[in-house]
């Protein structure tokens, strides 16, 4: 039971946590929406974002192929060979990483995931705003996960005049 509501907590708080402090804290809210409906909504809109098959994304796809080019760069450095043999392949496997832009990649996917679980919320009525500083401050006080800190974005979310003076 206490995992839905750490999940709605996350997925209704999406802020960019790269540069957290830097960036302003992004959320979702709807008018008037009671607590149980908006952990509801979170938790079905995350698994919509966690279960969505990014198997056939172009990220995968470079992924798998870089993949089995460093399998194949492994076989044959086992068959054996000199050091200068070892470093071409070590070299080789370095450049097919770097060719791979596996950030860049990650990045593609994690914005995939984020426009599902978007795309959801925006679909059962919820619209994007940004805290305030002091808002901001007064969640960063408060313990992820805890319930104080639910019942504080659940009050900001569901304020008409919050959201209102604060939708992007």
């Amino acid at each position: 039971m206490r995992l839905p509501h750490c999940l709605a907590g996350a997925l209704l708080l999406l802020p960019f946590a790269a540069a957290a402090a830097d960036r302003p804290m992004l959320s979702w809210g709807k008018p008037g929406v009671t607590i149980e409906t908006y952990r509801d909504d979170a938790v079905a809109c995350g698994r919509e974002g966690y279960y969505l098959d990014v198997s056939n994304t172009e990220a995968a796809k470079v992924f798998k192929q870089a993949s089995s080019q460093l399998e194949n760069n492994e076989a044959s450095l086992s068959m054996g060979g000199d050091v200068d043999r070892a470093i071409q392949i070590a070299n080789d496997s370095s450049r097919i990483v770097e060719r791979t832009r596996p950030a860049q990649r990650m990045k593609e996917v994690r914005t995939l995931l984020q426009d599902t679980v978007s795309s959801c919320l925006r679909a059962r009525g919820y619209a994007q705003f940004q805290l305030t500083p002091e808002q901001q401050r007064h969640l960063r006080a408060l313990r992820p996960g805890s319930p104080a800190r639910h019942a504080y974005l659940h009050g900001l979310a569901s304020d008409p005049a919050i959201l209102a003076a604060q939708k992007l």
